[in-house]
């Protein structure tokens, strides 16, 4: 692959190919990656909360409805 620097920053290039802009910057790159994947985690355990929320106001209004 052909790239080309792009001005103004020296972290990026362009691939003359494809036209797309790339960070070559690697520890950027794995630091963006780690964080894109405990954003995932984040929102997966929010999603957890969120059901296990539900189901115990479902167990009380069951509670509630009995006595």
């Amino acid at each position: 692959m052909v790239y080309q620097k792009v001005d103004g920053n020296g972290d990026l290039v362009r691939d003359k190919n494809s036209g797309a802009i790339l960070n070559i910057n690697r520890s950027e790159f794995a630091k963006a990656k780690a964080a894109r994947i405990e954003r995932f985690k984040e929102k997966e355990e929010l999603k957890t909360l969120q059901n296990d929320v539900s189901e115990l106001k479902s167990m009380l209004k069951q509670l509630l409805e009995k006595s």
